[in-house]
């Protein structure tokens, strides 16, 4: 099966200033058939669905490596039901409709314009499967009971609807974040007779973040000037944690839900690494120095001494992989833990 036959005819791609411009087929028809025959993750939407330009990719078609490896991790068989969560292009929903039968698969996208590109495009290819436009956190109970559920965006609060519209010993397969670890570990999870799910986070993987559970900032305050704010000095300063991508990052995240990060630049041309909470609007800042490094603090939680505790736990531990924790999911919460159920993350 061919990618092309699900790519748009106009793609984005990332212009020497940083921003995504539209690149369109009739332009260059060399271009955009090298990125649907590239291993290369392709973006078709940015901004929610901007024209001209666009800051944030918010849809894509994700690279075929990463999609035969979910596809394989899967574990799939003919006749299985298989629900997919982010329809996208449509091209993955194929792939699983090849192996199990279209009539066996549904598919959520909740953008309408891509949902009704991604119908077309299967009923063309062959592949008439139930593609709905919804909210995919809710699932698709009408179709259920699923064999299996892959996400292919990142999540960062499993709804519990996957687990209830799935069968005992179904597999549910997403990448996972936090609100600093966003990209996503891929996480496997398997639905318990009990009601619960449960697994392992295995490999980093970069995926987009669900629309409803993109991370939401605290606006950055003038924390320059006298106001609401404690103000202290600090010692360390954990560089791992602000890393992309590092096992520290991962492990914090996982013991500070919702607390999300971001720099500023100084006027002396220094940097300010930020912290946020948006639910409590709590934030921190934090400045380094050739001495003592200065830390702001505003609200009813204190991010920056909750960062220091969790990293400290973190090193405590031994500095565990992201392959270390596993999720587990019940009907009223999701628990974070470290080598076994019995030792949820602090």
């Amino acid at each position: 099966m061919n990618r092309r036959q699900f790519i748009p005819d106009t793609v984005w791609v990332r212009s020497a200033d940083g921003w995504m411009i539209p690149l369109h087929r009739e332009d260059d028809p060399e271009g955009w058939a090298r990125l649907c025959d590239s291993d290369d993750p392709i973006v078709t939407q940015v901004d929610d669905g901007a024209a001209e330009m666009g800051a944030q990719p918010t849809s894509s078609s994700s690279a075929p490596s990463i999609m035969r490896h979910m596809i394989d991790a899967l574990d799939l068989e003919p006749g299985m039901r298989v629900l997919e969560i982010g329809t996208g292009t449509g091209y993955n929903a194929a792939m699983l409709a090849r192996i199990t039968g279209a009539r066996n698969v549904t598919t959520i996208e909740v953008d309408p314009e891509i949902a009704d590109h991604a119908g077309r495009a299967l009923e063309k290819a062959g592949f008439p499967v139930t593609v709905i436009t919804g909210d995919g956190a809710l699932g698709s109970p009408e179709n259920a009971l699923y064999d299996r559920v892959i996400v292919t965006a990142s999540v960062r609060d499993v709804p519990y609807a996957w687990v209830a519209q799935s069968v005992t010993h179904a597999r549910i397969l997403m990448p996972w974040g936090s609100d600093l670890y966003s990209g996503g570990v891929l996480l496997p999870l398997t639905v318990l007779a009990d009601g619960t799910a449960t697994g392992r986070f295995t490999r980093p993987v970069s995926f987009m973040r669900l629309r409803e559970q993109r991370p939401r900032h605290v606006p950055w305050l003038d924390d320059e000037r006298d106001g609401d704010y404690t103000q202290s000095t600090a010692s360390e300063f954990p560089h791992e944690v602000f890393t992309p991508g590092s096992d520290a990052r991962f492990a914090v995240g996982a013991a500070l839900p919702g607390v999300t990060d971001g720099r500023t630049r100084n006027r002396d041309g220094g940097e300010t690494y930020r912290l946020s909470h948006h639910l409590t609007g709590s934030w921190a800042a934090f400045t380094p120095s050739s001495g003592e490094h200065v830390v702001r603090q505003h609200g009813p939680r204190r991010l920056w001494d909750e960062l220091q505790q969790a990293h400290a736990w973190w090193l405590y531990a031994g500095k565990p992989k992201p392959t270390r924790f596993g999720l587990t999911v019940t009907p009223e919460t999701q628990t974070i833990w470290l080598n076994s159920p019995d030792t949820p993350v602090p």
